[in-house]
This record gives C-alpha cells, sequence and structure tokens, in this order.
C-alpha cells in the first residue's frame, strides 16, 4: 500500500472526510462545537448544587476541562519542533509571561486580574473567530469584505454590553477582587456606545444573513455558531453578583471542550502525515482520545500539586498562589494560540 493509500485508510478508520460546507460532519460540528454550547449551565448547575461554593466549582471545572485544554496546546507548540522552527520568537518570548504573572500577582493583584479578564475574553472570541474564518474558507462563493467584518463586529461585541454596565457600576469581581476599570469611563454614554455597536452588528448581520437566505448562499453551519456564540454571550453577561463569575466559567467550559475536540481532531490528521516528534504523543494513534485526555489531566493535577507547594512554602493565600500558577501557564496559553488561530488549513482543507 502507497504512502498516500495509508494515509486515506487511517483517516478513514478514525472518521469521515470532512464534508461540504462543514468543517468535518454535520455530527461533528454540531455536536462539539455548536451545541456544546449547552455546557455553559454546567457551572451554574454545581454552583446550585455545592451549596454555592465558588471555589468548588473552580476547581472542578479547571480540573476536568479547563486544565487539560490548556496544557493540550503545548503538544501543539512549545513541545512541538516543527512549531519551534516556525516561531522560535513566539517559544521564547513566552517565558517572560510567567515573570510577569509572579510580579502582578505580588505587586498589583487587582490589575493581574483584570488583565486576565479581558484577555481571557478576547482569548474565548478568536478561537470563534477563528472557526468562522475556517467555514469561511469552505464556502464555495466567498463573502464579500464588509460581510465578513459584520460576523466579526456581532461576535466580538456580543460579549461587552451588560459587561460594560456591570464594570460602570462596579459589580463585577473575580472572586472577592473588583476588577480595575477607568474612572473616567464609568459613565452611561460608555453603555449606550457599546450597545449601540452591538446593536447595529446584530442587525447588519440579520439582513445580511436573510439576503444570503434569499439568495441561497447563506453558510448555515457558520450562521448557526455565530448565533449561538451572540445568545450565550448575552445571556452569560446578564447575570450578576457572584453568579456573574460562575457563568463566565460557564462560557470557558464550552470554550473548554470546543479546544479540546479541535485539538484532538487537528492532532489526529496531522498524524496521517507521520509519527510526531512530541514527547508524550509517540503512538499516540494507537493509545487514542482517553490517552491524550489522561495525559492532560495529568499535567492539571500536577499543577495542582504545586499551588500546594507554593502555599505551604511561601504563607501566600490559596487564591493567590492559584492564580500564579494557573495564569502562569494560562496566559502563555493564550499567547501560543493567537498564533494557532491563524493557521487556518489543517481545519479548512478542502473536501476530498
Amino acid at each position: 500500500m502507497t504512502t498516500r493509500n495509508t494515509a486515506v485508510a487511517e483517516r478513514r478508520a478514525w472518521g469521515p472526510e470532512p464534508r461540504g460546507l462543514w468543517l468535518r460532519s454535520p455530527e461533528w460540528d454540531l455536536g462539539f462545537l455548536t451545541f456544546s454550547g449547552a455546557l455553559v449551565v454546567l457551572p451554574l448547575m454545581l454552583y446550585e448544587l455545592a451549596g454555592n461554593s465558588a471555589i468548588f466549582v473552580n476547581l472542578f471545572i479547571a480540573g476536568v476541562i479547563g486544565g487539560p485544554h490548556m496544557y493540550a496546546t503545548f503538544f501543539r507548540t512549545a513541545l512541538d519542533p516543527a512549531f519551534r522552527t516556525r516561531h522560535p520568537a513566539v517559544v521564547w518570548s513566552s517565558l517572560f509571561i510567567p515573570a510577569a504573572v509572579v510580579l502582578l500577582a505580588l505587586w498589583h493583584f487587582q490589575l493581574l486580574l483584570t488583565l486576565f479578564f479581558f484577555w481571557a475574553s478576547l482569548h474565548v472570541l478568536h478561537q470563534i473567530a477563528y472557526l468562522m474564518e475556517c467555514y469561511q474558507r469552505k464556502q464555495p462563493t466567498p463573502q464579500p469584505r464588509w460581510a465578513r467584518l459584520v460576523d466579526y463586529a456581532v461576535v466580538f461585541s456580543s460579549l461587552y454590553p451588560f459587561a460594560t454596565y456591570k464594570f460602570i457600576h462596579d459589580q463585577f469581581y473575580i472572586g472577592h477582587t473588583p476588577l480595575l476599570y477607568p474612572e473616567a469611563l464609568k459613565t452611561p454614554l460608555v453603555f449606550y456606545a457599546i450597545s449601540g455597536v452591538f446593536a447595529v452588528a446584530l442587525v447588519l448581520f440579520l439582513g445580511k444573513t436573510a439576503v444570503e437566505i434569499w439568495r441561497g448562499t447563506a453558510h448555515y453551519p457558520k450562521i448557526l455558531l455565530i448565533l449561538t456564540t451572540v445568545v450565550l454571550a448575552f445571556v452569560v453577561t446578564s447575570f450578576s453578583g457572584r453568579r456573574l463569575e460562575i457563568a463566565f466559567q460557564g462560557f470557558n467550559t464550552w470554550h473548554s471542550f470546543q479546544y479540546l475536540a479541535l485539538t484532538w481532531y487537528l492532532t489526529r490528521l496531522r498524524l496521517v502525515q507521520g509519527p510526531l516528534p512530541v514527547p508524550g504523543l509517540q503512538g499516540l494513534e494507537k493509545r487514542g482520545f482517553a490517552y491524550f485526555y489522561g495525559l492532560n489531566l495529568g499535567l492539571t493535577v500536577g499543577a495542582l500539586v504545586l499551588i500546594g507547594v507554593l502555599v505551604g512554602l511561601s504563607g501566600l493565600p490559596f487564591e493567590r498562589s492559584y492564580y500564579i500558577v494557573v495564569l502562569s501557564f494560562l496566559l502563555v496559553h493564550y499567547y501560543h494560540d493567537h498564533i494557532l488561530f491563524t493557521e487556518y488549513d489543517a481545519l479548512a482543507r478542502p473536501t476530498a
């Protein structure tokens, strides 16, 4: 059997070829990327079952899905010789991020959490934008630039109207720490402006979509993903008090689930080309997803142990120790993903 035939057989053994406008298949796209948005309710349910314990919810979500999705990144970046060759400056400059995290945690913890929140919100939306662009590249008739800008505008503005309102009224906390927001911007005019941008983007998106449906050029998988994102972003940011933090954890749960599915799928597609020269992933094609998930879960457990060691040795409060360890890896994960989310070819490849 030739190398090409072997690759095709391996790909078909794992799953179907991508079909039509879908990145893989209707079942996979809807189940793992779009309708998995139902997971946003999981942290809220756990919060009620755990007697309103935010610490339990955060540790559970971080341990089960948030941590594994974060460490999965490094098997595609820092541990991958191909990525290190393409982006040496990105890999080396990443070392400054943990140092900055430690410095801010000790000097200005409130600023650290504020920067974390804003970067986290952009990161989650960047993943949606990445999927949108991959869908765009599967579309037989490319959209004009203005139409694509409308798609991006409605997605990136959807998360901020209610969030801005809560910032203006000092209602946005992570744990017991209020996030920073410039006093000069604590005016209803800012809320009205951001809400206006979202409203205009939404009207343009709905109008554009109606025209596309009428013309028979609508890309339904992409439209459904955008609508799901907009609705969930609006609902999540409508919560108040401690439930706002938990609701955002729900948005993160959906994002992390999407990310694990994407990373696993892209890793399997790359395995078609041959064994991966990445530590820990040799023989992955025979071990399956359970091994891949278990590997990342083990790294997550190791981080939790490191948090305990830091608390014991430094005498810092648990919350501060937790964020020093977690954000040292999480912000590097964000940084690397901003590069990965510009590499569309593997996921947006044409139907075979």
